[in-house]
């Protein structure tokens, strides 16, 4: 076989067209299953790669999907963002092997949407997961009035117009605050981020309906993205006349930031302090006390993601909502 496998090599092997070997190679349901597995199998056997250039100018098709991070919303370092960047990565090899997820950064003092133009224009991608979603999301906006195909992770204020994958953190953060609760806590502070988003919203209204429904008084602080941030607020909580005796977090790197805190001011956390998170990320493994935290699984929502993404443009857009799990560890008690 020559060193350079084309679509004709394959047919002339095979004994078959070069239409016929194309079609099977493209999954038409034109050609017959089992000329469909004959082809394929042959072509796994002897490493025939297409090419993407020709298939691309024959289709106008990138087989690429497309994921822009915004440096407001955190980078590599955010265990979140790198968690849910491998967790897609796999689902969309997994779903659609000969697809490519395509990551780029925007720094915070660009704007945000010249990327999403850029490669629009520039033909780099088929579709984007857009995460971190806004109500008011400047990104769906644009991609909506566009027609371009996309999935959100996170709901919008147009979430009836477009797909989206969530997890229901209203009832999520209900179950971690009402546990607070009924272990006999009342001055539970929520470390939250700001409101902008749609999860944010979610997660405090889950906290403030569990405080409503205990006839007790929210006490809520809004933070940036990161340690820094949550680090200060909790210092400056534990510092007050009427200190909190838990904190139920927005995300773990809060609640590590709430443990640091609690340390310095004498206090140990799981037992003079409870404090509860969220997203169960990896680093909690080689801390001490173990993090209770709320968790959903990255690989469900990842593959429900690419399910979403990958799927013909047109119908109504389609909604996967996944709830979380609360896990009880040394920082509860």
């Amino acid at each position: 076989m020559p060193p350079n496998i084309t679509l004709k090599h394959l047919a002339s092997q095979l004994g078959l067209s070069v239409t016929t070997v194309s079609r099977a190679l493209g999954g038409f349901e034109d050609v017959s299953v089992a000329t469909r597995e004959r082809v394929q199998a042959f072509a796994n056997e002897v490493g025939y790669q297409p090419n993407q250039s020709a298939r691309r100018l024959k289709t106008g098709r990138t087989s690429s999907v497309g994921y822009i991070m915004n440096g407001a919303q955190g980078d590599f370092r955010d265990q979140f963002n790198t968690r849910l960047l491998v967790a897609l990565g796999q689902a969309l090899h997994d779903a659609a092997p000969e697809h490519d997820l395509i990551v780029t950064t925007v720094p915070e003092d660009r704007d945000e949407l010249d990327t999403y133009k850029r490669f629009i224009d520039g033909g780099k991608v088929d579709s984007f997961v857009v995460a971190r979603t806004r109500i008011q999301d400047p990104r769906v906006d644009f991609l909506l009035e566009s027609g371009f195909p996309f999935v959100t992770h996170g709901r919008t204020g147009r979430a009836d117009e477009h797909a989206w994958v969530d997890t229901n953190a209203t009832d999520g953060f209900v179950r971690a605050t009402r546990y607070l609760i009924d272990s006999g806590h009342r001055d539970i502070l929520f470390l939250n981020f700001f409101s902008d988003l749609y999860t944010a919203v979610e997660r405090e209204k889950g906290y403030h309906d569990a405080m409503q429904a205990a006839e007790l008084t929210p006490m809520s602080r809004h933070c940036q993205h990161g340690y820094a941030s949550a680090y200060q607020a909790a210092c400056e909580a534990l510092s007050s006349a009427t200190p909190p005796t838990a904190f139920v977090c927005a995300s773990d790197i809060f609640a590590y930031a709430v443990m640091e805190a609690a340390t310095e001011s004498g206090r140990v956390p799981g037992k003079d302090l409870a404090i509860i998170g969220a997203d169960n990320l990896p680093a909690q493994m080689y801390r001490q006390p173990s993090l209770s935290t709320l968790e959903v699984s990255f690989e469900s929502v990842s593959q429900a993601l690419i399910e979403l993404v990958l799927a013909p443009a047109g119908g109504t857009p389609r909604h996967r909502c996944f709830d979380y799990e609360l896990l009880l560890r040394d920082t509860t008690g």
